[in-house]
């Protein structure tokens, strides 16, 4: 909670505007825990926000893990680049990322997502297999 706490003011620091959506600025943060997404319609957008957040983050003691940072280019590009550079954080390009649990793609693509929650829902299904029968099995005996 501590840690959410100083992330708000990190954001707030950094003079991007939170309110409203991508569909109508240049630049949305997305922010949870210690993650720390950027939506920028260009690089020169992305760069500006995430050069605000460092230094607001500096000032707070706090610094961005030199080995985390990626990006993901929705336009494919002639020139698309194996990483993008700001200042010494080398932003490695990556076709997929997971983020709250949901996969995030170049294609916006979401079968696999989809295959992905099927599995996982069928998992808990199958770890509670034993308490749902029981409770039926309880309920059932209760009737007869």
């Amino acid at each position: 909670m501590l840690f959410n706490l100083a992330l708000e003011k990190v954001v707030r620091k950094a003079g991007i505007q939170t309110s409203g959506t991508i569909f109508y600025k240049s630049v949305q943060p997305l922010a949870y825990a210690d993650d720390i997404d950027i939506i920028a319609r260009s690089r020169t957008v992305l760069k500006e926000a995430f050069l605000s957040l460092e230094r607001a983050a500096g000032e707070m003691g706090l610094r961005i893990n030199e080995k985390k940072p990626k990006y993901l280019a929705t336009r494919e590009s002639k020139n698309q680049q194996s990483y993008f550079q700001i200042k010494n954080f080398n932003f490695e390009a990556v076709q997929s990322f997971t983020y709250l649990g949901s996969l995030i793609n170049v294609n916006n693509d979401n079968s696999e997502e989809s295959e992905k929650r099927i599995l996982m829902a069928n998992k808990g299904f199958c770890g509670l297999k034993r308490q749902f029968l029981s409770q039926f099995l309880s309920i059932k005996n209760k009737i007869t």
